[in-house]
């Protein structure tokens, strides 16, 4: 069985350090500096789909800019990123029955980072894609054809916290698992998933169950 996850508010809490590298992005560039409401209105898409969404006026060259100051103000800081609670017992406890997998829309080094500053080992998971190395970030279902194309298998689950992983495991056909902890101006259309958790602990059970 092949159980795949996202990263950014999956296994690691990364609420104010994205937020807080928006707002200073947006202001580094002289723009209107978006509040949380917009920012979690578009929240688990990637950060050009995102820039852009929050204010649709930029041209192509000010999103870029922006999304430039983004990565490096988050390069700076790093440690505000923390691991869920039971996030690291839990993908222990699974790799010993199913193959892991990470799927996000950050790239595949600061997946790599992320995972080093939080200590989660990432030898749990046998596969780690970014959407640096798909044409389409999630919710196009590339992340998870790239991750079954490597596996030659099926994937059997996406575990995420947003909707925007609910449409990719729709859109490939596998079922989703949302964890219910972000933010809760971000739990619209989060009822549309095949399972909902409030905890990574859950897991499990749940997958046991739902197999």
């Amino acid at each position: 069985m092949i159980i795949c996850f996202d990263l950014d508010g999956t296994l690691v809490d990364t609420e104010k350090w994205i937020v807080s590298a928006l707002k200073e992005s947006f202001k580094l560039n002289k723009k209107k500096v978006p509040t949380k409401k917009q920012i979690f209105k578009e929240w688990g898409k990637s950060a050009r789909v995102l820039i852009k969404a929050i204010d649709p006026a930029l041209k192509k060259e000010e999103i870029e800019s922006i999304r430039k100051d983004f990565y490096e103000v988050r390069k700076q800081t790093k440690s505000m990123i923390t691991p869920f609670p039971n996030t690291k017992q839990t993908l222990r406890k699974l790799s010993k029955n199913y193959k892991l997998a990470i799927l996000s829309n950050n790239s595949h080094k600061i997946i790599l980072e992320i995972l080093n500053i939080t200590k989660i080992d990432k030898k749990l998971f046998s596969i780690v894609v970014g959407d640096d190395e798909v044409k389409r970030a999630k919710p196009f279902p590339d992340e998870i054809y790239k991750a079954e194309n490597k596996f030659k298998k099926k994937v059997n689950f996406m575990i995420g916290d947003t909707v925007q992983d609910i449409k990719t495991a729709k859109a490939a056909n596998v079922k989703s698992i949302i964890i219910k902890q972000g933010p809760k101006e971000t739990w619209k259309n989060l009822n549309k998933a095949n399972f909902i958790i409030r905890n990574i602990s859950e897991l499990p059970e749940l997958i046991k169950e739902a197999q």
